[in-house]
C-alpha cells in the first residue's frame, strides 16, 4: 500500500485531537494548583520552590519556559501536558514501525489514548504525561538498539536522562529497561556499548541525584501516602485496568493476562518483560515501604511503567492478530468499550460547571479576605491559584480585612468554630463547585 507509512502519523493526529478536546476548561485540582502556582512565579522564586519540592526539576523549568513564550493560562498548561503524548505517538510512528509494524504502532497510540488514566494525566497540569513520554520512548529506543537502528542509542540515552529529571518513578522504570538491555547486549557480546551509554546517563544524572538527596529531607517532614497494606498493594496492581465498571475492568485485566501468557509461550521475552515492569515496580515499592515502615508511594507513580505495559501489549496483540484475525475484532470491541467509558468519565470531570465559582472569584478584590474550614487545605491551595489576591485569615484577623469578608466551608462547622465568628451575620452565597470540589460560601457582615 503506497501510503501505508503515513497511517501512524494520521493516527497520532487523531488520538492527539481526543486529548485536546478535554483541555478547554479552567478546572484544576489540588496538585495542579500547586504546580501551576510554582510555574506562575518569577524565575528565581520558581527555582527556589522547585528545589524545595519533592520532584525533579524538568517539568517546572520547561513549563515555566513554555508559558513565557506562549503565555500563562490553564488551557496553555494543559496543552503543554498533551504535547509529550503527541511526541510519544511520533516516536511510535517513526521507530515502533521499524521494530514491529504499522499496525502495532497504531494499536499503541490507541492504547495510550483509550486505556484508564491516560486521558486524565495527559491533560493534567503535572509531570506525569512527560514521565510517560520519556520512559515509554526509552523502551521503544531500547528495542531499536537491539536491532541496531541508527541513532537509537542517542534517543535511549536522551530519554533516560530527561525521564530521570522528570520523575523518580520514570527513572525506576527506565532502570528496568536498561537491565533488559544489559542481558541482551551481554548475550550479543556488546557489553562495552552498554557500559558507554550507561556511563553517560550516570554522569549526566549526578546533579539531579544531588538535588534529590537534598529534597528527601524536606519530603520526610511533610509528605505522606496511603499505608502499605495488602489492600493497597492489590489496588496498585489493578490500577492500569480500573475503568470504574467492574466487569469491564476484569475483562481488560484478563485480556492482558492472556496476552502475557501468549507472549511467554512464543518466547517473546521483551514484550512479556515490558508487560511486567509495572508489577516489578509495584512490588519493589511496597517491599521498601514494608521493610522501612515508611509511606511514599501512590498508584499514579506507576504511569511511566504503565506506558511501557501497553507497549508490550501492542506488540503482542499485533502477533496475535497476525495468527488469529478474530482476535482483532475482540480487541477492538474491548478497546472501544474502555475508550468510551474512560472518555465520558474524563469529559464530565473536565467540564464540570464552575460558572458560580467563577462569578464568585470575579466579584472579589485585593482588599478582601476569607476564613476557611476544611479537613485538608485543598480549597485553600486552589484559591491561591484562582484568586491569589485573596487573603486567607484566621477568625481573629477578620477585623483587619478592609474589604469583603468571606466564610468558606468544606466540612461540618463545630460549636467552637461558630463561637469565633458569631459577631458576624452570614449571607449565603451558594454551593460552589470546580473540578472535583464543592463547598459552601458565605459573606460575613457585622
Amino acid at each position: 500500500m503506497k501510503y501505508k507509512r503515513y497511517i501512524p502519523y494520521f493516527s497520532a493526529v487523531l488520538c492527539t485531537a481526543v486529548y485536546l478536546s478535554l483541555v478547554f476548561n479552567d478546572n484544576i485540582w489540588l496538585d495542579e494548583a500547586f504546580s501551576a502556582s510554582i510555574i506562575r512565579c518569577g524565575y528565581k522564586e520558581m527555582l527556589s520552590r522547585t528545589f524545595a519540592d519533592t520532584l525533579p526539576p524538568f517539568y517546572n523549568l520547561s513549563a515555566w519556559l513554555f508559558t513565557r513564550i506562549f503565555g500563562f493560562s490553564t488551557i496553555g498548561l494543559k496543552i503543554f501536558s498533551v504535547l509529550p503524548v503527541f511526541l510519544l505517538m511520533l516516536v511510535s510512528a517513526r521507530f515502533l514501525t521499524r521494530v514491529s509494524s504499522v499496525r502495532a504502532s497504531c494499536i499503541y497510540m490507541a492504547l495510550v489514548t483509550g486505556m484508564p488514566h491516560f486521558l486524565e494525566h495527559g491533560v493534567e497540569i503535572r509531570m506525569y504525561s512527560w514521565a510517560v513520554f520519556f520512559a515509554s520512548s526509552a523502551a521503544i529506543f531500547a528495542l531499536c538498539v537491539t536491532r541496531k537502528i541508527r541513532y537509537a542509542g542517542i534517543g535511549l540515552t536522551a530519554c533516560t536522562i530527561l525521564g530521570a529529571y522528570t520523575h523518580q518513578y520514570a527513572l525506576i522504570a527506565e532502570a528496568f529497561i536498561w537491565l533488559m538491555l544489559l542481558a541482551v547486549m551481554y548475550r550479543n557480546k556488546e557489553i562495552s556499548a552498554w557500559l558507554k551509554m550507561s556511563a553517560v546517563c550516570f554522569i549526566l544524572y549526578i546533579p539531579c541525584a544531588a538535588l534529590t538527596l537534598h529534597q528527601m529531607k524536606a519530603a520526610s517532614s511533610y509528605f505522606s501516602a496511603a499505608p502499605a497494606t495488602l489492600g493497597s498493594l492489590f489496588a496498585s496492581l489493578r490500577y492500569p485496568y480500573v475503568t470504574n465498571i467492574t466487569v469491564l475492568s476484569a475483562i481488560l485485566m484478563l485480556s492482558v493476562l492472556s496476552l502475557l501468557i501468549y507472549s511467554c509461550k512464543r518466547r517473546d521475552a521483551s514484550s512479556a518483560y515490558y508487560m511486567l515492569i509495572y508489577v516489578f515496580v509495584t512490588f519493589m515499592s511496597f517491599g521498601i515501604m514494608w521493610s522501612t515502615g515508611s509511606t511514599f508511594f501512590t498508584s499514579r507513580y506507576l504511569m511511566p511503567s504503565i506506558g511501557i505495559l501497553w507497549l508490550g501489549v501492542s506488540i503482542t496483540l499485533e502477533n496475535v492478530i497476525m495468527e488469529k484475525k478474530q482476535a482483532g475484532i475482540f480487541a477492538l470491541l474491548i478497546l472501544s468499550a474502555v475508550c468510551i467509558v474512560v472518555y465520558v468519565r474524563q469529559y464530565r470531570t473536565e467540564y464540570v460547571d464552575m460558572s458560580g465559582f467563577e462569578e464568585f472569584i470575579a466579584a472579589t478584590g485585593p482588599e478582601d479576605g476569607y476564613i476557611i474550614y476544611e479537613d485538608f487545605p485543598e480549597i485553600e491551595i486552589c484559591l491561591g491559584y484562582y484568586a491569589p489576591w485573596l487573603r486567607k485569615c484566621e477568625p481573629e484577623e477578620l477585623d483587619g480585612v478592609a474589604g469583603h469578608k468571606y466564610l468558606i466551608v468544606n466540612r461540618d462547622i463545630h460549636i467552637n468554630d461558630v463561637e469565633k465568628i458569631k459577631k458576624y451575620e452570614l449571607k449565603y452565597i451558594g454551593n460552589l463547585s470546580f473540578d472535583r470540589y464543592t463547598f459552601k460560601a458565605y459573606e460575613l457582615s457585622e
